[in-house]
């Protein structure tokens, strides 16, 4: 979760600050809420939500413009791989 918290959120911070710069404040907002979950998440189980919205957001509500759409991007790619680690670890244990 921690590792989750480190890769992601400066590249949130990141995405968050460019949408503001771009006057897209609905974005920004969904970005921003995106974030409050990443930070508020307490077990792996409770990261499922953001990375959920994460995909959402990228594939079926906004398309974003040149940088912005850089910095999502590589936001998801993360979020994959921490995905996919932490369902390693899950299955190793059963």
């Amino acid at each position: 979760m921690t590792t989750a918290r480190n890769e992601i959120e400066p590249l949130l911070n990141q995405l968050i600050h460019q949408l503001g710069i771009e006057g897209r404040a609905t974005e920004m907002a969904v970005y921003s809420r995106i974030q409050r979950y990443l930070r508020t998440a307490r077990h792996n189980h409770e990261l499922s939500r953001p990375f959920s919205d994460l995909s959402t957001t990228a594939n079926v509500c906004f398309t974003l413009p040149g940088e912005a759409n850089i910095l999502l991007e590589r936001i998801i790619e993360k979020a994959e791989v921490l995905v996919r680690e932490m369902e390693n670890r899950t299955d190793s244990i059963h």
